[in-house]
């Protein structure tokens, strides 16, 4: 045994075994960052690591016979001067011809380049990289384009019970892990509003995955038990039903342990997809909002509400008392202050408040919620809202860009984009945000609503009447879709379908001014003046924005009442005059000298 040890030492093999194994973790490293970055399945670097398993021993026994060739052994009894010793064998045995450094090198060489050839046949011929894959519409065209795995739905985590406690916090989880997964550029994650839709549903993985237009699909339960909370989560690839990854947290249950569990989660799911995951988005996506969980507890109940009640006015003001008294237990809490802000600014939105009543103590939240974190991303978004409603649309583009700098995957910052960038004139931009954040969330009415009106207000007129059927087959009752179309027969000159479509807008939602209005700007471009003034004063009456009059006003040739209205909008509404610019309903005003005035005016604010 001394013999031998003495041997290891006296041919370097510790030497080897550090030189070697040095290597073996550089080689690793470099081989997880091209896994990381081609989207290489999860067993590459496991093939590596066998390959170099495979290549030690090799090396070291090459190092002990090449070694060994050096120099005499020093337990050999010498031989007389002159004479060779006897049965002294050759100086390089048979093994040294086969066992030598270059044919290690060429060996190793030779291992790598066959790994090399597999990973370039997985990059060249494997599902990620089909043509199409991952792009806008092209599933629908490739049905195969769904095998990119790195695109995902998680589905509403279940809950044992049906009590509404267990519910929101089940809800609270899941919408914060897709806030997380939306933080990863190489990810495509679907939205809230379209997965919400299978929740309590028993439907098969594949056809959910093909409805959704994804390859893998995460679903699992939480439960809530005393003091301590349970998290069961799989990862499934849609096509095969295989689970590709699956996780039980079971911890007591604390806001850190439960920001723990949903960060991990996050960074775990993207690992098994082999999303790319930057230290500076590992680091968003391991922070804590709040300390407190009964704070974090508030809060989610709150978003419970405003997601599930949010176009009422009591859903929204229950949701506003509930971030309010999150902001008290912890006033640090930058989320539960832009939840406030979101819920003032809601109430506007949908007309239960005036701008003075609603918009300065939405201003006066943000602010407190962007003072404690100024790269809050909800926060970023409501502030590129108001800097909209407050006519300054560059400044509104910029926060917007920045929240898909820190949410590349949020649905709603890619819809809110759209918008700003119709402000700016970039009509064709603006387009394929839209249809970004449709693909996103491909079943929320809402989002597509929001692609029907781009294409309305860029006229394309053809995709305005496609998209609204589109957006009827999803929502039969969307009445905006119907005023959408109208507005596009109104400009195609195909008035009795501009008529049909307004008056069906109108049956479906009475109460809303703007039908009416966009009825009597029909008539009104059709030349029937006396049923364009009575459909104007039942949408005047109804409280229809004087920017709206002003059209119709414009429509029947009346230029004097047109910049009347105009001008007491912008002094009274100005808001609503966001997005005048690209208004195809505003094209009569263009020729007249007071239209670049007010232009310019609204540029100066």
């Amino acid at each position: 045994m001394k013999k031998f040890i003495h041997e290891i030492h006296r041919r370097s093999l510790w030497q080897v075994l550090g030189i070697y194994a040095v290597g073996a973790w550089v080689a690793l490293q470099v081989v997880d960052v091209l896994g990381q970055n081609f989207g290489l399945p999860e067993w590459f670097p496991a093939f590596a690591l066998a390959l170099l398993v495979l290549g030690l021993p090799i090396v070291l026994a090459t190092a002990f016979v090449q070694e060994g060739v050096r120099g005499p052994e020093p337990f050999a009894q010498a031989a007389p001067d002159g004479a060779a010793p006897d049965d002294a064998p050759p100086r390089v045995a048979s093994s040294g011809t086969l066992l030598t450094w270059k044919n290690a090198i060429l060996g190793g060489v030779g291992a790598f380049a066959l790994w090399g050839v597999v990973a370039a046949g997985w990059m060249l011929l494997g599902p990620g990289a089909r043509p199409g894959a991952g792009e806008p519409g092209s599933v629908a065209a490739n049905p195969e384009a769904t095998r990119d795995l790195r695109s995902v739905a998680v589905l509403p985590f279940a809950t044992r019970t049906a009590a509404e406690e267990d519910e929101y916090f089940a809800e609270g989880m899941h919408d914060d892990l897709l806030t997380q997964l939306a933080k990863i550029d190489s990810l495509k994650v679907i939205s809230r509003t379209s997965v919400m839709e299978y929740k309590g549903v028993n439907r098969n993985i594949r056809e959910i995955a093909d409805e959704l237009e994804v390859a893998t699909v995460v679903e699992g339960g939480v439960q809530r038990s005393g003091e301590r909370v349970r998290v069961n989560v799989q990862l499934i690839d849609a096509s095969t039903d295989q689970h590709l990854w699956a996780e039980t947290y079971d911890e007591e249950l604390t806001a850190a342990n439960v920001f723990a569990i949903q960060s991990d989660l996050a960074k775990k799911i993207a690992s098994a997809l082999r999303a790319t995951l930057t230290p500076e988005v590992a680091e968003r996506i391991e922070e804590r909002p709040t300390e407190s969980l009964a704070a974090y507890d508030l809060y989610v109940r709150g978003r419970f509400i405003f997601d599930n009640r949010g176009s009422t006015r009591d859903g929204v003001e229950a949701a506003a008392d509930l971030y309010r008294e999150a902001t008290v237990v912890d006033s640090m809490y930058a989320l539960a202050h832009a939840g406030l802000a979101a819920a003032q600014l809601q109430l506007f939105n949908l007309g239960y408040l005036s701008e003075e009543e609603a918009l300065p103590p939405a201003r006066e939240s943000l602010e407190k919620a962007l003072a404690l974190n100024p790269d809050l991303a909800e926060g970023r978004l409501l502030r590129a809202q108001l800097l909209r409603l407050e006519l300054r649309p560059i400044e509104a583009g910029r926060e917007i860009e920045r929240v898909l700098e820190l949410n590349p995957g949020s649905a709603q910052a890619h819809a809110q984009y759209s918008q700003a960038l119709l402000d700016l004139g970039r009509p064709d931009e603006s387009i394929v945000e839209a249809r970004r954040a449709v693909q996103l969330d491909p079943l929320s009415v809402g989002l597509r609503r929001a692609l029907v009106a781009r294409l309305a207000w860029v006229s394309d007129l053809d995709g305005t009447i496609e998209e609204s059927r589109k957006l009827l087959e999803l929502e039969p009752t969307e009445a905006d879709a119907h005023y959408y179309a109208g507005m596009a027969h109104t400009l195609k000159g195909q008035s009795e379908d501009a008529f049909e479509s307004f008056r069906r807008a109108i049956e479906l939602n009475p109460d809303d001014p703007y039908y009416p209005a966009g009825l009597a700007w029909a008539y009104a471009r059709a030349g029937d003046r006396e049923q364009s003034l009575e459909y104007l004063g039942r949408a005047e009456a109804a409280g229809v924005p004087l920017k709206e009059i002003g059209l119709v006003y414009g429509a029947l040739g009346d230029l004097d009442q047109a910049f009347e209205y105009l001008e007491r909008g912008y002094e009274q509404e100005p808001g609503t005059l966001a997005g005048i610019r690209a208004d195809p309903s505003a094209d009569p005003l263009r020729a007249d000298p007071r239209w670049d005035a007010l232009m310019e005016r609204m540029s100066r604010e």
